[in-house]
């Protein structure tokens, strides 16, 4: 069976693709015979209006991702160079980048006219990535195909309009920023605004970590210290003065280290108790240091409550400090014990490896 190949299906993508983009602009696109390809692909008949206007150009049509260049693409004229040159209708050049779904286009007759009035016979046109056959692209390139085709004959050009060098100034200004960012080293180009922040960071890579515990300790400090006064009333209710004092020392001592022996505890359901029994100490001392101190609380606090309140606290104070302290302190003994163990088997080894050695020599 015959055999489709691969650069046959690029070529006629390329070619649909201008077919469909120049025909839903409105204008004509006849196709030349591949037996009578001689540097043209196609035809385009210009229209204004849904009227013919007259004018025609020849197409020549690459497509595929080999004409690209290190910017925008390139159309190897061969042995063309002087039918497109000496073509009385002017020649059009169109790549079709399959990859990025893009047509681009260049009017070949006028660019090899050009160089060869300053004495260049160029083997390659390049093709600019700003000029596209998009809606604005196609505008452009058939006023300045005609324009072309005008001074040939002698007739006025058409007008830019406002519309038209507006769409193309921007489309040269986008081009351009994708260039730039397309030509950045690896990793992208540095923003200046923020080197000075990243070198920093870079220095001292753990400073993030330690203003967000700074942070959260100041935080804790304030609501701790915020919350003293109605807590020291709350005392009074069952306390004298002296031992209301010790009873609000004893409060925020119990407080930090639940805290605290919560976030290194390597048993997480311990842990997590901890951290409701200081949550419970918080949120119980702004319930009742709001309740107590402010004479409009929300939540007026009776004064059997606040007895019942001083007197549990004194109570947990006693349990965290006396069986935690003493259930931690239990914890280190062990464990150094079982490490100095370890380091006596240790110990035992190396001297039988030793011995084993001299027995040996």
């Amino acid at each position: 069976m015959a055999r489709v190949w691969r650069t046959k299906q690029i070529e006629r993508a390329g070619v649909n693709a201008f077919r469909a983009v120049m025909e839903s602009a409105g204008h004509i696109v006849q196709e030349i015979d591949g037996g009578n390809d001689y540097g043209e692909d196609c035809y385009l008949s210009f229209t204004h209006l849904g009227q013919r206007t007259g004018d025609i150009a020849a197409v020549q049509i690459k497509s595929g991702v080999k004409y690209r260049r290190s910017a925008g693409y390139a159309i190897p004229c061969g042995k063309h160079v002087d039918d497109w040159m000496r073509s009385r209708i002017p020649v059009i050049g169109v790549v079709h980048d399959p990859e990025m779904r893009m047509l681009y286009w260049v009017n070949l007759t006028k660019y090899l006219r050009e160089g060869f009035a300053q004495g260049k016979r160029p083997r390659s046109v390049p093709v600019s990535e700003a000029a596209t056959l998009d809606r604005v692209g196609i505008d452009l390139m058939v006023r300045d195909v005609r324009n072309f085709i005008a001074q040939d004959y002698g007739r006025p050009q058409a007008p830019l309009t406002f519309r038209m060098a507006l769409s193309q100034e921007l489309r040269k200004k986008r081009y351009e920023r994708q260039r730039f960012f397309m030509e950045a080293p690896p990793g992208g180009r540095p923003i200046p605004h923020f080197v000075s922040e990243a070198n920093f960071l870079e220095r001292y890579p753990k400073f993030p970590e330690h203003v967000v515990n700074v942070g959260f300790y100041v935080l804790v400090l304030l609501v701790s210290a915020m919350m003293g006064p109605g807590l020291f009333e709350t005392a009074r209710s069952t306390y004298g003065v002296f031992s209301s004092v010790l009873w609000l020392l004893c409060f925020y001592v119990t407080f930090w280290f639940l805290i605290s022996v919560a976030k290194v505890d390597s048993n997480r359901r311990r842990a997590k108790w901890m951290r409701r029994g200081a949550d419970f100490m918080l949120f119980s001392g702004w319930y009742f240091a709001i309740g107590v101190y402010f004479p409009t609380a929300p939540w007026p606090v009776p004064e059997i409550v606040q007895v019942i309140y001083a007197s549990s606290i004194v109570s947990m104070v006693q349990a965290v400090l006396l069986y935690g302290g003493m259930h931690y302190v239990s914890d280190e003994l062990s464990r150094r014990r079982r490490f100095r163990a370890v380091q006596r088997v240790v110990a035992a080894d190396e001297q039988g490896d030793e011995g084993a050695v001299s027995g040996n020599e």
